[in-house]
């Protein structure tokens, strides 16, 4: 007589545990890689921002005290108040604790920027520049450079950028920047420092921090 072997229950139930088990670690795994390329992706996001920012206030801070084709000595100003600001191009204000909280700078203004200048400087780029206020047209022979000030602005969690009374958010996410002062040279502030710290909101990252040293051209 044959007999006929069978699959008992205890058979069965382990099966069933060892094909749960490994589902439940493949899972586990899957998760875990999903988690890994999504921390990269942020990661890799908020450097790309700090790039970006970094980059725009690095050139922003290179051009600033730069008034066009003649030193500053060479130039004169019909109101008083335009003289005390080109004395002091870049002003750095900053918390208790370091922490940036305003950024003005005032250089010639980049080619499309929108908006009214603050100043405009009139010179032959030979012996004579004056500085008037708003817009002023420049008669044969001269160039009318358009003088802006800009400022950078910390609002809690944003980066601010604007001129006059207009800001507008130039990053979120914003942890904290500091600007740190490295060197104080004959014509005031020579080098500068910008730590950048930026958060994710869901905290998937660690704060991510950034570093940036920039030198004054007219430094």
């Amino acid at each position: 007589m044959n007999r006929q072997a069978g699959v008992g229950l205890v058979e069965v139930l382990l099966a069933l545990s060892l094909g749960l088990v490994l589902l439940l670690g493949a899972s586990r795994l899957f998760l875990a890689a999903t988690q890994s390329w999504q921390a990269q992706g942020i990661a890799a996001q908020l450097q790309e921002d700090a790039r970006l920012v970094l980059q725009r206030m690095a050139q922003d801070i290179r051009m600033s005290g730069m008034f066009g084709c003649l030193r500053a000595d060479a130039i004169s100003h019909v109101n008083p108040s335009s003289a005390q600001a080109f004395a002091q191009p870049l002003e750095v204000v900053r918390a208790a604790g370091g922490q940036l909280q305003q950024l003005s700078l005032i250089s010639a203004e980049v080619a499309g920027a929108g908006g009214r200048p603050n100043w405009t400087l009139v010179t032959d780029c030979i012996s004579q520049a004056r500085v008037y206020p708003d817009v002023q047209a420049a008669p044969a022979g001269h160039y009318a450079i358009p003088i802006r000030r800009q400022t950078y602005r910390v609002d809690g969690t944003s980066l601010m950028l604007g001129s006059g009374a207009s800001y507008a958010p130039l990053i979120d996410n914003l942890g904290e920047l500091r600007v740190d002062i490295l060197s104080q040279g004959a014509n005031g502030i020579a080098g500068l420092r910008l730590s950048l710290t930026l958060l994710d909101p869901l905290a998937r990252v660690r704060p991510q921090q950034y570093q940036l040293t920039v030198a004054l051209r007219n430094g």
